[in-house]
C-alpha cells in the first residue's frame, strides 16, 4: 500500500511537472507568435504632386480668369518687375547689354499673340528706342525713363514673371499690362523718339 501511495505521488509529481512544461511551452509559443506577427506599417505619406511653373507663381485663389486678370493688373508692382527695374538700372551704361536685350525682346515679341497684340506696335517702338540709344544715335531720354523702358523689355523676355508665358490664353496678359504701363509712363519720350525717327 505504501508502495502504491509512493507510486501515486510519483505519478502526480510527474503529471505536475509535465503540466508545468506544457504551460511553459504554451507561453513560449505565445511569445514567439507575438514576435513573429508582422509589424504594422505606418501609413504611406502622400507626396504632393509636382507643381508646374504656373501653379507656383499664381496663388490658388487667383487661378480663375478674374483672379488671373487681377494678378496681371498688379504686374507693374510685382517683385518680378521690381527686379527687372533693378537690372535695367545697372545696364544703362552698357551699350552691348542694351542691344542684346533689344534683340531678345524683338524676337520674343514677334512670336506673341493674344492680349499682347494690342501693344505690339508701341512695344516695337520701345525696342527701336533702346537700339538707337545703345548705338549712341539717340540720347534725348532721361535715364529714369530709359531704365523703365529697358525694365519693360526685360520683363517681357524673362521666363520668371507674374503669369508664366506657358499658361494657355493668358500667359502674355501680364506682359501686355507691363508694356502698356511702361508706354503710358513714357508716352512723351516715346512720341519724341517717333518724331526723331521721322526726321532721319
Amino acid at each position: 500500500m505504501a508502495e502504491a501511495d509512493a507510486a501515486g505521488r510519483h505519478i502526480r509529481a510527474a503529471e505536475k511537472a509535465s503540466a508545468k512544461k506544457a504551460s511553459a511551452k504554451k507561453a513560449s509559443a505565445k511569445k514567439a507568435s507575438v514576435k513573429k506577427a508582422p509589424a504594422k506599417k505606418a501609413p504611406a505619406k502622400k507626396t504632393p504632386a509636382k507643381k508646374t511653373g504656373a501653379e507656383t507663381s499664381i496663388p490658388a485663389s487667383s487661378r480663375t480668369l478674374s483672379g488671373v486678370r487681377r494678378v496681371a493688373r498688379s504686374a507693374p508692382m510685382s517683385k518680378y518687375f521690381v527686379r527687372a527695374r533693378s537690372r535695367a538700372q545697372r545696364m544703362l551704361d552698357d551699350p552691348e547689354a542694351l542691344k542684346r536685350v533689344a534683340e531678345e525682346s524683338y524676337r520674343s515679341g514677334a512670336s506673341r499673340s493674344g492680349p499682347f497684340t494690342a501693344v505690339i506696335d508701341d512695344f516695337r517702338t520701345l525696342v527701336r528706342l533702346v537700339v538707337a540709344y545703345g548705338r549712341g544715335h539717340y540720347r534725348e531720354i532721361p535715364p529714369d525713363s530709359l531704365a523703365l523702358v529697358v525694365a519693360g523689355l526685360l520683363y517681357v523676355v524673362s521666363p520668371l514673371d507674374a503669369i508664366p508665358d506657358v499658361v494657355p490664353g493668358v500667359g502674355y496678359l501680364d506682359d501686355a499690362v507691363v508694356v502698356g504701363w511702361v508706354i503710358k509712363s513714357v508716352r512723351q519720350e516715346l512720341d519724341a523718339f517717333r518724331a526723331w525717327e521721322l526726321g532721319q
